[in-house]
């Protein structure tokens, strides 16, 4: 579904999208596994195990591979990981990101172009919030949706759809922004255009063969080009 005119809305993935924060991610895990006795995951394994949640990526850690099913992971040492990762996670979230090159430029010409800007992030609600402050990016921003708040989450589209309609957006309209499957899918599922960034978590998957987005970019600033090369919306 390609753009026509200026979106009236865009959604955005947090992690691996507009900032790289894999060694904030890191750093709690890696403190986790340290403490719980479980082997340290190197930072290429990390990078697969992100996108699909803190629940996943500590089920992840415990039983030390990707492909897993959440019920095989022990009641207890899932909320023994937990309890340990808020606390090492809420510690470092001042530290260890960086904000992708382009995105304080891009964000600053969509809202000055009047296009409504949202946050949906698999990422619990209590550090999305809090971390977007600290990257400065939070005032951009007039709905943050973090993981934990509505029992779905992305691949399904009822975050995307919820933030839309807290923002009087229509979907048709707007476009989902992020750096895996699970975001684009969900603005598929949502009936939104879709754009991917090559350079985020992707799982080590081919993004234009596995989800086939409607825009493969590389850069932020091909995003914010993309934008600019579109005439106004109709009102």
């Amino acid at each position: 579904m390609a753009l026509t005119a200026k979106p009236q809305a865009m959604i955005f993935d947090l992690d691996g999208t507009l900032a790289h924060t894999l060694p904030q991610l890191s750093l709690a895990v890696s403190k986790v596994a340290q403490a719980m006795g479980l082997p340290v995951p190197n930072a290429e394994t990390m990078s697969q195990f992100v996108g699909n949640g803190v629940t996943m990526l500590l089920g992840r850690v415990i039983m030390g591979r990707h492909d897993i099913e959440l019920t095989e992971v022990p009641e207890e040492k899932m909320k023994e990981a937990r309890a340990l990762f808020n606390r090492f996670y809420q510690e470092g979230l001042s530290s260890d990101f960086v904000v992708y090159p382009g995105v304080v430029d891009g964000l600053k010409y969509f809202q000055s172009c009047g296009i409504k800007l949202g946050v949906v992030t698999n990422k619990p609600n209590i550090f999305a919030q809090p971390l977007l402050g600290f990257m400065g990016l939070k005032p951009f921003f007039a709905q943050i949706l973090g993981g934990e708040v509505l029992k779905e989450r992305k691949p399904d589209p009822t975050p995307v759809l919820y933030v839309l309609d807290k923002m009087g957006a229509a979907p048709q309209q707007s476009l989902m922004v992020g750096d895996s499957i699970n975001d684009v899918k969900a603005g598929q599922n949502a009936h939104m255009a879709t754009v991917a960034f090559t350079y985020g978590y992707n799982g080590g998957y081919d993004l234009h063969t596995s989800c086939n987005p409607d825009y493969l970019f590389s850069r932020f600033d091909e995003l914010t080009e993309l934008i600019r090369s579109l005439p106004p919306r109709a009102s």
